[in-house]
């Protein structure tokens, strides 16, 4: 009989932010909390605000490029000061796990970097046990609003 690992997830943020300046400002407080090595997990529906998150946070962590969907290359790298780099993954398109053998996930989430993950669903094995996982859903009856869950994934190994 084999143990199982307990996972504990603690939420860290629950708000509506109900327009993009509100997402924005979010964002700002958000990235003063990240640390090089943090893995941030993004989940929601297609365009529920997850790539638009991710270009806010890098914003405010001052990345040299402005982030743009890695849809097709399904990863973008970004500069921030003190040699920091920013990694923002889309696995959308990925359908089987073999896809992932040659992309060295491992020197991307054990490292001293920032990793953006969209559709970390597709590569649930792959997370590294300390990780934010960060929800996003539409409000109903307000286009514009969005709810964002943030949870700190703090996993023994």
């Amino acid at each position: 009989m084999g143990l199982k690992k307990v996972v504990e997830k603690r939420l860290r943020y629950d708000i509506t932010a109900n327009s993009l300046a509100e997402t924005q400002a979010f964002a700002k407080k958000f990235a003063a909390e990240l640390r090089p090595g943090d893995v941030l997990a993004l989940y929601g529906d297609l365009g529920a605000g997850k790539t638009l998150l991710v270009k806010a946070i890098c914003r405010a962590l001052h990345t040299d490029e402005e982030p743009t969907s890695p849809t097709f290359t399904i990863i973008n790298e970004y500069h921030a000061p003190d040699d920091l780099l920013v990694y923002h993954f889309d696995f959308y398109r990925i359908e089987h796990s073999e896809e992932l053998v040659n992309l060295g996930l491992e020197e991307y989430f054990y490292n001293a970097h920032i990793c953006f993950i969209e559709w970390p669903e597709k590569i649930a094995g792959h997370l590294p046990p300390t990780h934010y996982d960060i929800h996003l859903t539409f409000v109903e009856n307000q286009p514009q609003a969005r709810k964002i869950r943030v949870y700190r994934s703090d996993n023994p190994r």
